[in-house]
């Protein structure tokens, strides 16, 4: 995990009054409602399909985060808490979920580990759908799979960083299957197993990405 102090992470969550319709206009044109602030990710992939998807990390919910930096909503209220236990119950909900609990200024610290069978499901994501922060998908025509990070456009990246928020992150992806493309940071192996990695500084750095081969055509 990331070394950060609590001041630390909450320097990735600080917005300047002034950029509240920046915030407002941001959480209407971005897809979904969380946004991953500081956290460790590692994606693992078999030759045969099988995969593991590890998040360990802070994630901020706009909503709330716009609110609390209107004071709408105010810290310790009554609202405040029903609003965040919602959005905790909601991460323990999915049973990837292994702790999830509210931390503070919209943010939350959570753990979630999936796990499964990536020819069969054709496609895994973090957290979910509408919330995709990472995933895996199986394209059974190319026979390929594509393990990649959420791509955030740069007018959004603007908007965001006008609101204060960042991103800072460590991203590690380890497979033995055949890489056809990646833009990883750095490689190096271990084994027969070859380890992408990338440190994300910015909410403009390119997401993780990588694609493998599975020679079946």
């Amino acid at each position: 995990m990331l070394n950060y102090t609590p001041v630390e992470i909450m320097k990735l969550v600080q917005m300047p009054f002034k950029n509240l319709i920046a915030l407002a206009f941001a959480t209407v044109i971005l897809t979904g409602c969380y946004l991953p602030a500081s956290f460790d990710a590692e994606l693992e992939l078999s030759r045969n399909g099988l995969y593991k998807i590890s998040f360990d990390g802070y994630i901020v919910d706009l909503n709330i985060y716009r609110q609390l930096s209107s004071k709408k909503l105010k810290v310790g209220s009554k609202e405040l808490k029903e609003k965040t236990d919602r959005i905790v119950a909601d991460f323990k909900r999915d049973s990837s979920t292994q702790s999830a609990s509210y931390y503070q200024q919209g943010a939350f610290k959570v753990k979630w580990v999936k796990g499964g069978d990536i020819i069969k499901t054709r496609q895994a994501m973090f957290y979910r759908r509408n919330e995709n922060m990472f995933s895996v998908t199986y394209d059974k025509k190319k026979a390929i799979i594509t393990l990649k990070g959420k791509y955030i456009k740069k007018q959004d990246a603007e908007r965001l960083e006008q609101m204060g928020l960042s991103l800072q992150g460590v991203v590690k992806i380890k497979t033995d299957a055949k890489v056809i493309k990646h833009n990883a940071h750095k490689t190096w192996t271990e084994g027969l197993v070859k380890y992408y990695g990338w440190k994300l500084e910015s909410l403009r750095d390119k997401p993780p990405l990588v694609i493998v081969s599975l020679g079946l055509l």
